[in-house]
């Protein structure tokens, strides 16, 4: 268990193949304007689409959980997939239910998914995100990351993952 920056106590967990019910309560918890700059507008999430993101390997695809300690209830997901024919490279995204935001949540949830990811030989994430994102530019900033390439509404970011990356433990 972790506290935020704002005194609560959140718990961190992978994410099992029994979490379908909590991936859709995140989401749903969503507000128009984060599915939007989080899944392009997306209303739902189809039983195929919470199969993929909750049946992960841990190895190749990580997902981690956080859970209010209060209520029980989801408030974020971080996740990296690793790149086919790039096995030290991965995509990686995070998503943070509204009011939870600007907790810190979003910073814990991504450095303690990158230390799973160095614990698998992963040594960069790479991030696209919609270029008015701020929020998601502001987190990848915190966490080391370069902007490496803007267009067509999106934005793409390089993290390298060092044992010394700023911002990640």
């Amino acid at each position: 268990m972790i506290t935020l920056r704002d005194g609560s106590p959140v718990l961190i967990r992978q994410i099992r193949a029994a979490d379908t019910q909590l991936v859709a309560d995140i989401f749903g918890r969503l507000s128009d304007t984060s599915r939007w700059l989080q899944f392009l507008g997306k209303k739902e999430l189809s039983p195929a689409e919470l199969r993929y993101l909750t049946e992960v390997d841990h190895h190749d695809h990580e997902a981690l959980a956080a859970l209010d300690q209060a209520s029980g209830r989801g408030v974020g997901v971080a996740r990296y997939i690793r790149l086919t024919g790039r096995p030290q490279t991965a995509e990686v995204a995070v998503t943070v239910v509204d009011g939870w935001q600007g907790r810190g949540l979003g910073t814990e949830l991504l450095t303690q998914l990158s230390g799973r990811a160095r614990q698998e030989g992963i040594r960069r994430f790479i991030a696209v995100a919609s270029a008015d994102n701020a929020a998601a530019a502001g987190l990848l900033r915190t966490a080391g990351a370069e902007l490496v390439r803007c267009g067509h509404g999106t934005a793409e970011y390089e993290i390298t993952l060092t044992p010394a990356a700023v911002g990640l433990r």
